[in-house]
């Protein structure tokens, strides 16, 4: 048995080699191939070969044990079934342990990357920046970007190595997916033309990838029990990470490289050769993934063809990080060829007049993050109406794609476009997203259409289970309490607009989408505890619905006041690196009155978002009798029951 465990051990050292070598390999020849050039095109000196083959060297380390911290958290939370107490099954428990190890690592190699990042990015040798590091690192981005991350790594560390239960490792999953992202958001293209195309499609791009390599290593370490049906939801997620990772990828292309520059630049050649690595290892991958499991069962266990698909795809996928880790080095074909206003460089884009009708309407530009989000959310649920038993009300349809629409209006029409230049029009987005879109979305009742389409427990979990686990964790549980929710609410935009918080965030576009990300989840949280059709963790009578809507009402009449007559200007202090002035927008001759004006849109679109939800309160109220809403008692009452039922079976 000892002699057993010693070979699987050793057979296990040999592949996690093998797979490594791909990776490993790229990153050398591109290091060494690339030379002093990376430096030399933007006018830095060469920091000499310890920064510029042991920086590329760091980030493989920090990228590769991400993506084995990220993807052994997927595998627990999308791959298997915890047991009724919460507690993680024994592959769960495993893959935990590995993304404890993987998370201690990436902590280290992030660490290393703060004075390696500085040295690279200014083209000092390690000795001169190490001398000169808190300097360093307050002027450039990318170290203090290493330094986020490492806190981050650091708690994922932490938190995972303490749990034991399904519920907390989905937060540190979400946490450590959150923790890849600083180091892209601070790299090529975060100034350039086209900035906010560049980075909202990084942040769909990395994770994709991230995700899709980390959960077939894990899938390779988990494969025991029924691989069959492992391989198939390997295979369904990592095809929509490759639909995510072809799209984003293409527009990345499209944004950062010339079509002329494709070809004559390191950086247009490594991207060529990271796209077809990555276009082979996804046809490969899917048509081995389905092949292998009709052959598996075929065999009855017969585990070759699995091996065999794992081994073609890890080794792919290694060489697509390695690839991906040498563009980091790489400059930007263009960096030093572009003349750019400042309009351009903060912004990403032009803005080409006053915002009048007919541009806030007509005037569109793509948000790569939002629109995927709200046509996914809108296919999805488009998809469970299809297949419910029976005839789903019309209304919540209707409620759901308006509130999508509302989503993809506020960050990609014409107010979308203005918003990031004026603090009116930012206003207008931030208010139509944390208040309008939500408010419509619960309406929809998606945990409910979600739970007629469940299926009886048994096999890995599917993503009714999931949305309903994640649903009734603890930390849901603990937002929608009715104090801390409308503590949320209520507080959250005066930490954002009366700190220097937005000063902070205001000048990234990194900043715009995570803005605009929490006041969504926040705003959802809140109407879903106040006019949800869905039974939350936490059901509220009819009585203390209206009383948590009334409570919520006056501050938004005092935030909307506070901007009026405030004699501080939001988002033009010395962190923002006085933006809106700097932008000097013609049509925006006095900034303090385009704040009030941001005050007044504030008021109107929050007060009549909750009058609407007031009158719906009040109308459901009514069609109950005033005791309470029976509709939903009775709804809440009965998915308990069946999920009981089920669960018997």
């Amino acid at each position: 048995m000892r002699h057993h465990q010693i070979r699987r051990g050793q057979s296990r050292s040999w592949w996690a080699l093998g797979c490594a070598a791909p990776a490993l390999g790229a990153v050398l020849v591109l290091a060494l191939w690339a030379g002093d050039a990376p430096y030399a095109q933007v006018g830095n000196a060469d920091p000499g070969l310890v920064v510029s083959v042991g920086a590329p060297l760091l980030r493989l380390a920090a990228d590769a044990s991400a993506t084995v911290c990220v993807g052994s958290l997927v595998f627990v939370v999308l791959c298997t079934r915890p047991a009724d107490s919460g507690v993680v099954s024994a592959p769960g428990f495993g893959e935990l342990r590995w993304a404890a190890a993987a998370a201690w690592t990436w902590l280290g190699a992030a660490l290393l990357l703060i004075p390696f990042s500085a040295a690279d990015a200014a083209g000092a040798p390690l000795t001169t920046t190490l001398a000169h590091l808190p300097g360093m690192v307050g002027a450039l981005e990318q170290p203090k970007a290493w330094a986020c991350t490492a806190v981050l790594a650091l708690v994922v560390a932490l938190g995972v190595r303490g749990s034991l239960r399904w519920q907390p490792a989905a937060l540190w999953c979400g946490t450590a997916l959150f923790a890849v992202l600083p180091p892209v958001m601070t790299a090529h293209g975060s100034s350039d033309l086209g900035h906010d195309l560049s980075l909202a499609a990084l942040v769909v791009h990395v994770p994709a990838a991230t995700i899709w390599f980390g959960l077939l290593l894990a899938v390779l370490r988990r494969a025991g029990g029924d691989p069959a049906a492992l391989v198939r939801r390997y295979d369904r997620i990592a095809s929509w990470c490759w639909v995510a990772l072809a799209l984003s990828g293409l527009v990345l292309a499209g944004v950062l490289v010339p079509p002329d520059r494709l070809l004559t630049s390191g950086y247009g050649l490594t991207l060529l050769a990271k796209a077809m690595l990555a276009v082979l290892a996804g046809a490969a991958g899917r048509f081995g993934a389905r092949r292998a499991a009709r052959r598996f069962a075929a065999r009855q266990g017969a585990r070759g063809p699995l091996a065999a698909f794992f081994a073609s795809e890890a080794l792919l996928l290694s060489a697509v990080l390695g690839f991906s880790v040498g563009l980091s080095h790489f400059p930007l074909p263009d960096f030093l060829g572009r003349v750019l206003d400042t309009a351009q460089t903060v912004l990403g884009y032009d803005l080409s007049g006053p915002p009048t009708l007919a541009r806030l309407l007509g005037d569109w530009r793509p948000d790569l993050f939002f629109v995927p989000f709200a046509l996914v959310l809108a296919a999805w649920y488009l998809a469970g109406v299809r297949r419910f038993a029976g005839a789903w009300p019309r209304w919540r349809t209707a409620a759901w794609l308006a509130g999508c629409l509302v989503l993809v209006l506020a960050t990609s029409s014409g107010i979308g476009r203005y918003a990031a230049g004026m603090f009116s029009l930012h206003q207008a987005s931030h208010m139509l997203l944390s208040m309008l879109a939500p408010a419509l979305l619960v309406q929809g009742a998606p945990l409910t259409l979600v739970a007629a389409g469940a299926r009886p427990p048994g096999g890995l979990p599917d993503s009714a289970e999931l949305l309903h686990r994640f649903a009734g964790s603890g930390l849901v549980r603990a937002l929608t309490h009715p104090v801390a929710i409308l503590v949320l609410f209520c507080g959250a935009p005066f930490l954002l607009y009366f700190t220097d918080l937005f000063d902070v965030l205001v000048r990234f576009h990194w900043g715009h989408l995570l803005i605009n990300a929490v006041f969504l989840g926040i705003g959802y949280l809140f109407f879903w505890a106040v006019a949800g059709e869905d039974p939350g963790p936490r059901p509220l009578p009819g009585i203390a619905r209206l009383g948590l809507l009334l409570a919520a009402m006056p501050a938004d009449v005092v935030f909307g006041a506070f901007l009026i007559s405030t004699g501080r200007v939001v988002g033009n202090g010395p962190e923002s690196s006085n933006m809106y002035q700097a932008l000097a927008l013609p049509w925006v001759p006095d900034l303090a009155a385009d704040q009030r004006a941001g005050g007044l849109i504030a008021l109107v679109i929050g007060e009549v978002a909750l009058a609407v939800v007031l009158a719906s309160l009040l109308v459901r109220w009514n069609r109950d009798g005033g005791t309470g809403f029976a509709g939903y008692d009775r709804l809440a009452r009965d998915l308990g029951e069946r999920r009981a039922s089920v669960r018997s079976e």
